[in-house]
């Protein structure tokens, strides 16, 4: 048997090299360099009995394929990559009469044998169809790669369920090819695939209605094929994520005759992903929270202060702000020490915490000073929620390593309220001087800095 033998990958020969010495002991390989692109005489193909066209490009491939099959009636099997069915179905529209490509691992030499050895025997006239025995071939393709696959043709009839499809969904090929119920598989009720729509026609107009939120997009590489993802709760312990493709299948005139539609498990990508938000969320979450008290930090505050501001003079809502300082917090460090001090500051954030709102949010300013936003409220519910604290705290004890009694702490709070067009820093600076006002008077107590003359009263 004499084999032509086109080598489309590289100048080094290396290919033809490898598939010379594997057909050895079957044929004579005579490689055709440099690399068949159509541009060579008619008729040089003659006195063969196959033509092995090897390349790792489907395009470059697919160009030669149709040349060559135009210029001979010696069969053509295609050595490639064949990334995809689509690639496949257009090779052998091309004229191919068989495909090898690469399993699993990469390897395509397990099956050139047996193809050479079967392809012997295909004499394929001129006036013959471009393809032969495609439905055949097509299943071989189809069943033979590991992305789980199936066809359907233009009434919806599945014409092929491949094993890496029936693995997948847990249905055999026997019990859904010839069948429209390819739907079972993903669904608890009767609705179109991707594959139907693309059949029909409606991706357009029906896409919202199947696919919404769903990451629907056309196909960036294969023209009228689209992609989606979705997650499906029958499938493996738990679920699993699906990426999935659908393309039509057209004839020679170019209308849709079927659609194939592939699917790729994302599940992992799908956790890796999740695992990298909630990631992202913690380190967040550590950059604007104080290690000790839980609460946010000082530099949160800036641009929290900055957004309720804006958002309250845009809407004329009201806004209030709390700012409280532990009374003779030095004197209490310099008696029990600051490991006993910090556990004061804890409970006080804990109280903040108790007494407040889910819209209202606390901040550790520095040291022992808290500052507290109240959005959509008015100073008088402030100056409310402003004692809860203080009376909270007062009531709660300490104590420290060496102390003959509990020891009880307080703290003394300004209350005041957003004047639309102030800044921020007389905003600030107003309830600062409310507390300074309340350990003025005696400390324990709550302030109301008042913004127009600055005048503190009870």
């Amino acid at each position: 048997m004499r084999i032509l033998l086109i080598d489309l990958v590289s100048d080094d020969c290396v290919a033809s090299a490898t598939i010379a010495a594997r057909l050895a002991g079957c044929a004579e390989v005579e490689a055709c360099r440099p690399a068949f692109d159509g541009s060579g005489p008619r008729g040089n193909m003659s006195g063969f009995d196959l033509l092995l066209l090897v390349g790792d490009d489907d395009a470059a491939l697919l160009k030669t394929c149709r040349r060559v099959a135009e210029d001979s009636a010696v069969p053509v099997v295609v050595i490639g990559p064949c990334d995809g069915v689509e690639s496949a179905i257009a090779l052998m529209k091309a004229g191919a009469v068989d495909i090898v490509v690469r399993d699993e691992r990469g390897d395509w030499s397990g099956r050139l044998v047996e193809v050479v050895s079967a392809a012997r025997v295909r004499a394929r006239p001129r006036d013959r169809q471009p393809y032969v025995d495609e439905g055949r071939r097509l299943e071989q393709i189809v069943d033979g790669s590991s992305v789980p696959t199936f066809v359907i043709d233009g009434s919806h009839q599945v014409t092929h369920w491949n094993r890496a499809c029936a693995q997948l969904t847990g249905i055999p090929a026997n019990e859904i090819v010839g069948t429209g119920e390819h739907w079972k598989a993903f669904y608890t009720e009767a609705r179109p695939c991707l594959a139907d729509l693309v059949v029909d026609g409606t991706v357009g107009s029906e896409i919202d209605r199947y696919y919404a939120g769903k990451g629907y997009r056309p196909s960036a590489t294969l023209p009228g094929a689209y992609e989606a993802e979705d997650f499906f709760a029958a499938f493996g312990d738990g679920g699993r994520w699906l990426y999935f493709t659908a393309a039509p299948l057209r004839n020679a005139r170019g209308e849709i005759i079927g659609a194939v539609e592939t699917l790729q498990d994302i599940t992992e990508q799908k956790r890796a992903e999740a695992e990298l938000r909630r990631s992202e969320e913690r380190f967040r979450l550590l950059s604007i929270t104080d290690g000790m008290t839980g609460l946010f930090n000082a530099r949160h505050f800036v641009q929290r202060l900055t957004e309720e501001m804006d958002r309250a003079e845009r809407y004329r809502h009201p806004l209030s702000l709390m700012m409280m300082d532990v009374d003779d917090f030095k004197l209490f460090n310099d008696t029990w020490g600051h490991v006993e001090g910090d556990q004061v500051l804890i409970r006080l954030a804990e109280c903040v915490t108790a007494c407040l709102r889910r819209t209202d949010q606390a901040f550790r300013y520095g040291g022992e000073e808290f500052v507290v936003l109240l959005p959509e409220t008015r100073v008088r519910e402030a100056l409310a929620a402003a004692e809860r604290v203080r009376a909270l705290f007062r009531e709660s004890s300490f104590l420290p390593e060496g102390a003959p009694a509990l020891v009880h702490c307080t703290a003394s709070i300004g209350v005041t309220r957003f004047v639309p067009g102030e800044s921020s820093r007389d905003f600030v600076a107003r309830a600062d001087r409310g507390a300074y006002e309340a350990k003025r008077q005696g400390k324990n107590r709550v302030i109301r800095a008042f913004p127009d003359s600055g005048e503190l009263l009870d």
